[in-house]
C-alpha cells in the first residue's frame, strides 16, 4: 500500500472519529453495558469492554473517558486511590484528544462533553485526596466546557448533570472558597438542571438521581432524597453505590432499622473485598453505633464504637478517618456518662 492510500485511510478514520458519539450503534451497546457493570461494581468487566472502544477508536476520547470512569468508580467504592496513576493519564488523553479534534470540528458538542466531564471527574478525585484549589479549578473548567456543549446542542441533556452539580456545590460551599469572595447563589438553578438531566438525559439518569440525593440531603430535604435513593436501589439492588446512598438517606430521614440493616450489609461486603483498607468499615461501624445510641441500646452502641477504634489502619488511612474515629470515641464517652447518670 503506497503512502497516499495510507494517508487517505487515516484521514477517513479521523473523519469517523469526529462524528463519534455514544448514541451510535457501534458504541451504544458497549457504553450502556459498561455503565451497568460499573454501577454493579464489576469494574474489570467494564474496563475490558471500554478497552475495546480504545482499540477500535484510538484517536477518539470516548473509550479513554469511559474506562477512566470505571477506575474512578472503583476508587470511590473501596476508598482506595492506588489507581490514580492510571486514572489521571486516561483523563489527560480525553482532554488532549477532545481539544485536538475540536480544531477540525468545533461544532461537535460531544467533544466538549467528554472534555468537560473529564475535568469534573478529575476534580472529584482531587477533592477526595485534599487538593482543594486544583479541584475547584478543574471543576470550573469542566462546567465551562459542558456549557459550551449545550450552547452548540441544547438537547445534550447529559451535560446538564455536571453543570447543575457544579452550580449547586460551588454555591453551597462558597464559604470555603475564600479566594472567590463574590459567588452568586445558584443552588436552585443547579437542582433544576439536575432534574432536567434525570428526566431527559440518556446516560445519566441513575447517576443523576444519586447526585441529586446527596444535594437534597445537604439541603435537608431528606424525604425526597430517600425516595430517589430507594428508586435507584430497586433498579440496581446489587450496587454498593446506591446502597450507600440509601443507607445515608434512611439514617437522616429517621428510618434507623433500615439504615442499620444496610450498613451491616455494607460492612460485611467491605470485609470481603480485596485491597480493603478498612476506611469504609469504620464508616459503617460508626453509623451503626450512632443508630444504636439513638435507639438507646447503649451496650450495642458502645461495642460498635469500640470495634471501630480497634481496627488496624495504616497511617494514611488513619489520617483520613480521623473525624470518624473521633466520633467513635465521643460515642463511647457519651454512653459512659449516660450509664453513670443512670446508676447514680
Amino acid at each position: 500500500m503506497n503512502k497516499l492510500k495510507i494517508l487517505i485511510i487515516l484521514l477517513l478514520f479521523q473523519r469517523l472519529c469526529f462524528a463519534l458519539n455514544p448514541f451510535q450503534e457501534q458504541v451504544n451497546s458497549i457504553v450502556l453495558k459498561g455503565m451497568e457493570l460499573t454501577i454493579n461494581n464489576r469494574y474489570d468487566e467494564a474496563t475490558y469492554l471500554y478497552q475495546q472502544l480504545i482499540d477500535r477508536y484510538p484517536y477518539h476520547p470516548i473509550g479513554y473517558f469511559y474506562k477512566g470512569t470505571a477506575y474512578h468508580a472503583k476508587m470511590l467504592d473501596i476508598e482506595n486511590y492506588d489507581l490514580i496513576e492510571e486514572f489521571y493519564p486516561l483523563m489527560d488523553v480525553v482532554i488532549t484528544l477532545s481539544d485536538s479534534l475540536r480544531k477540525e470540528n468545533w461544532e461537535d458538542s460531544w467533544l466538549y462533553f467528554y472534555e468537560g466531564s473529564a475535568y469534573l471527574y478529575r476534580s472529584f478525585i482531587k477533592l477526595k485526596t485534599g487538593s482543594w484549589f486544583s479541584a475547584f479549578r478543574d471543576a470550573r473548567k469542566g462546567a465551562n466546557r459542558l456549557e459550551k456543549a449545550i450552547t452548540i446542542d441544547s438537547m445534550l441533556y447529559d451535560a446538564y448533570l455536571g453543570i447543575g452539580s457544579f452550580k449547586y456545590w460551588k454555591s453551597a460551599r462558597a464559604n470555603f472558597l475564600l479566594w472567590l469572595p463574590f459567588i452568586s447563589d445558584e443552588r436552585e438553578k443547579g437542582i433544576s438542571l439536575l432534574y432536567t438531566a434525570i428526566e431527559k438525559g440518556k446516560f445519566v439518569k441513575s447517576v443523576g438521581r444519586d447526585q441529586l440525593c446527596w444535594i437534597l440531603m445537604d439541603n435537608r430535604n431528606y424525604t425526597k432524597a430517600f425516595q430517589l435513593a430507594e428508586e435507584n436501589a430497586k433498579l440496581y439492588p446489587h450496587s454498593r453505590f446506591y446502597k450507600w446512598t440509601l443507607a445515608y438517606a434512611a439514617f437522616y430521614s429517621g428510618q434507623y432499622e433500615l439504615s442499620y440493616q444496610l450498613y451491616d450489609e455494607l460492612f460485611n461486603e467491605m470485609q470481603q473485598l480485596p485491597n480493603n483498607n478498612h476506611f469504609n468499615e469504620i464508616d459503617c461501624l460508626v453509623k451503626m453505633a450512632e443508630i444504636m445510641k439513638k435507639r438507646e441500646k447503649w451496650k450495642e452502641s458502645f461495642q460498635l464504637a469500640d470495634q471501630a477504634l480497634h481496627i488496624k489502619l495504616d497511617d494514611h488511612v488513619r489520617k483520613r478517618a480521623k473525624n470518624k474515629l473521633k466520633r467513635a470515641l465521643e460515642i463511647k464517652q457519651e454512653i459512659k456518662l449516660i450509664l453513670m447518670k443512670s446508676d447514680s
